[in-house]
Order: structure tokens, then C-alpha cells, then sequence
């Protein structure tokens, strides 16, 4: 299942560089990283870990039964109690590892086994993802950011770099860089904690930024909350589209992970996944309030940022209130008129009740007395018909003024379409004449 946004929401058209920045810092990061791997030889000899897996073999399967059911299924069906086994099972666990010199506390151990497990102890910990992974039995402060940006194979890191792109840039542009950065670590940092805190006992390691990514999807989910965005989904051999706000789907993303996690045997670390999505859902309810006031009190006072529509205004449209959220709105548009989120979100408010006509009427009426209105009124329009508005249920003098704004922007088939309408309605005015006049000498001819 796959149902990710595809389409910008209100934001700031800036260049999303802290996204930017992580991109390429995870790629040169992993790719440092997977050479210097790479270059890490084994130890020991194949007749030595032969040796090796003849002490541990047995101790492994002791261990594997007392913990998860599934991986010691699959290792019972194994049938090799080789190296093979044991590098599958036991000797890259860190938890396993510990148990081995417990165990050597109660028996001592013969001293060809300490050596052979020293000499491999050694060289897994030469590997970034122990060096730098966040190991749950054994944790510390640096690997809760150290392990944002280390990655298991080039997919990996490609898989989370294109998450990181659909949702990291909308939520970049909408809280600003500083406010996207502490989101994406504090998202990691959650996502950690809750790997953690399920199985305390681990001893994978835990890699890679999409803990850090989920917390952006659920900041994304927190942030647009009852706003309607366009997803893209996938089912199996089913696809297509849907609008929906945003919110309704959190509970989807993160019961599709809680299902992962206790339905399948993998490596990938879902339940970091959840904690991801629960703490950046956590963080959009949080973030507003940390918003810097140069005034005092009332938010009636405080000029909203370009990106941005006033937390009143968002609160009342939550509480299913949108006649008061649109009214509220329309009193800031009365100061700041050229806001492209407040007039998305008075349009919106207006199909909410039903009446998108006639708020994207109050808004042409407005936008006719402002400077430069001509890119801002194409805007509107596109956004209008984006939320399921059609131009021919506004009033002919309404829809004259956008064949008079498609003209100037030469989209003269459009302009035509408009024009044929109405005058199949017989209507007339003498700016229509003189809009047909500069349409005809084109070879647009008269009406068919």
C-alpha cells in the first residue's frame, strides 16, 4: 500500500535547502561509508569460522527461542548451523553477543573460542552501522542523530531520499528551515526512543533517516489537519486518486506500520516508523505556539507570514465551523489582500458551506481594484477550479473579466470557450465586442 500527496499546498516558493543540504549530506555520508565497509576483510578464515559457529551454534538457538517467534522459526527451517547461520542470526547481533559472555561468566570458555569471538567482535565493530547506529541495549545521545544518516544499501538511502522530497520540501517551505530542521531531528529522536522503548533488549542496530521522514509525514498530517489535498494511492494492482484532509490520513500511515510490525519478519524497523509519525504529529500541534509574537495577545494584532493563515482561522475551520473561519479570514484579507493562503483557504472555507461561487466572486470583486492583479487573479483562478469550481456558474460579467485575463496571457482558446458561452446565453457588453474583435483577427473566426 503506497498513498502519498501530489500536489503543493500553501507554502513559501523558496528554495527548500535544509532538504537539500540532508540530501546530500545522507548520499556522501553512505557513500564514504559503504567504501570504507567495503574495505573491511574478514578476519577470520573459513576454517575458523567454522570453528566459531561450531561453539555458537547451539547457544544461538538456545537464545532465539526465547525471543521472537517468527526469526526463530526461520532459523529452525534453516539447515545449516554454519557461518552462513550465524552471520544470518547471531554474529552481527549485539544482544546475542552479550549473551555469549554471560554465558562465559557461568562456564569459562575455552580460550580458542575467546579468541576466534575477540577477533570478530573487533571487526563488526569496525562497520558504520555499529559505529554510528543506535543499538537499543546499549544507546547512546550521539547515535539518537548519528544514526539519521547512516543507510543499509543504495536503496535504502534512495527510497528515503525521494519520501524526503515529497514531503520534506512542502513542510520546509511551510514551517521555515529552522522549524523544519528541529522537527526532522526531534521526528528521529521520537522514532529512536520508540525502537527503543518496544524492544530494549536489541542488539541491531537502527539506521537510516526514515524515522526522521515519518515524523515529517505526520508534521505534514498535523499541519494541513482538515485541509483537502490530492493523494496519490496504491493497492496491490490498484491505483488512482483521492481528495481527502490530510489528517484522515495519519491513522492510515500508522496503522499500515502497527500491522508491519506484528505481522511481518523483516529487517525494516517499523515500529521507529510509528514513533516517527506520532511525534511529528505531536510536533505540528506544538510548533504554532513557539511562533515568535511581536505583539501582545490577541492574534488580531499579529501580521500573518506569507505562508501561513492565522491559527484562528484554522481552529474554527477544525471545529467544523466555516462560516465564522471564512468571515474571520475575509477580515484579514481586508488588510493583506495580495495572500495567496489566506484567499486559498477563503475559497476552500466557501466549498466547505457549498458557496465556492460566490466566494471566489467576492474574491474577483476585490482583486479587480488591486495593482498587479493580473498574476494573482490567474492564481485564484486555477485554485478555483483546482477545488471543483467551474467558471460557468459564475455571473457573465465574472467570467467576461477572465476571458479579458486569459486574452492578456494569450491562452485565446480559453479566452474563445468564454466568450461562445456567453454569448449562447445572449448576453452582450461592449467590452465582450471589443474582446471578439481582438479574437477574430487571430483566424478564431465566430462562433460554431
Amino acid at each position: 500500500m503506497l498513498i502519498l500527496p501530489v500536489e503543493q499546498s500553501s507554502g513559501r516558493r523558496t528554495a527548500p535547502w535544509v532538504c537539500i543540504l540532508l540530501i546530500i549530506a545522507n548520499t556522501l555520508i553512505f557513500a564514504v561509508n559503504a567504501h570504507r565497509d567495503n574495505q573491511l576483510e574478514v578476519p577470520l578464515s573459513d576454517q575458523q569460522l567454522e570453528l566459531l559457529a561450531e561453539y555458537e551454534a547451539p547457544l544461538l538457538l538456545d537464545w532465539l527461542s526465547r525471543q521472537d517467534s517468527n526469526t526463530y522459526a526461520d532459523a529452525v527451517a534453516m539447515d545449516d548451523r554454519g557461518q552462513d547461520f550465524m552471520f544470518a542470526y547471531g554474529w552481527f547481533n549485539q544482544a546475542f553477543a552479550q549473551h555469549v559472555h554471560e554465558q562465559w561468566t557461568l562456564n569459562a570458555p575455552p580460550q580458542q573460542w575467546v579468541s576466534l569471538r575477540s577477533n570478530m567482535e573487533d571487526w563488526i565493530a569496525r562497520f558504520s552501522s555499529y559505529r554510528w547506529g543506535l543499538i537499543p541495549d546499549s544507546p547512546t545521545a550521539t547515535a539518537f542523530v548519528s544514526s539519521l544518516f547512516m543507510h543499509g544499501d543504495w536503496f535504502h538511502l534512495l527510497g528515503n531520499m525521494v519520501w524526503l522530497i515529497i514531503f520534506g520540501i512542502a513542510m520546509e517551505r511551510y514551517w521555515g528551515s529552522l522549524r523544519f530542521s528541529i522537527s526532522y531531528l526531534l521526528s528521529g529522536m521520537g522514532a529512536g526512543l520508540l525502537f527503543i522503548l518496544v524492544d530494549p533488549d536489541g542488539g541491531m542496530p537502527l539506521v537510516g533517516a526514515s524515522g526522521a521522514i515519518s515524523g515529517i509525514m505526520g508534521l505534514y498530517a498535523g499541519t494541513y489537519r482538515l485541509r483537502k489535498v490530492e493523494f496519490f494511492y496504491t493497492l496491490g494492482f490498484v491505483f488512482g486518486s483521492f481528495r481527502a484532509p490530510a489528517l484522515v490520513l495519519f491513522p492510515v500511515w500508522l496503522g499500515w506500520e502497527l500491522v508491519q510490525a506484528f505481522t511481518t519478519n523483516t529487517n525494516v524497523a517499523y515500529m521507529a516508523h510509528a514513533g516517527g509519525l506520532i511525534s511529528g504529529l505531536l510536533l505540528a500541534f506544538l510548533l504554532p505556539y513557539s511562533k515568535p509574537n511581536a505583539h501582545s495577545g490577541h492574534d488580531a494584532m499579529e501580521k500573518p507570514a506569507e505562508h501561513d493563515v492565522p491559527e484562528a482561522c484554522q481552529k474554527l475551520a477544525e471545529e467544523l465551523r466555516f462560516a465564522e473561519a471564512q468571515q474571520r479570514c475575509q477580515q484579514w484579507l481586508e488588510r493583506y489582500p495580495t495572500s495567496k493562503p489566506l484567499w486559498g483557504f477563503f475559497l476552500e472555507m466557501g466549498l466547505r458551506q457549498k458557496r465556492i461561487d460566490n466566494a471566489m466572486v467576492y474574491a474577483m470583486k476585490t482583486l479587480n481594484n488591486q495593482p498587479q492583479k493580473a498574476a494573482l487573479l490567474a492564481w485564484l483562478w486555477q485554485e478555483y477550479e483546482a477545488l471543483g469550481g467551474n467558471i460557468a456558474q459564475l455571473p457573465p460579467s465574472y467570467r467576461l473579466l477572465l476571458a479579458e485575463l486569459a486574452m492578456r496571457q494569450q491562452r485565446t482558446q480559453i479566452a474563445r470557450g468564454i466568450i461562445n458561452g456567453l454569448e449562447s446565453q445572449n448576453w452582450q457588453h461592449p467590452r465582450m465586442d471589443r474582446l471578439r474583435q481582438q479574437l477574430d483577427p487571430l483566424g478564431l473566426g465566430a462562433s460554431e
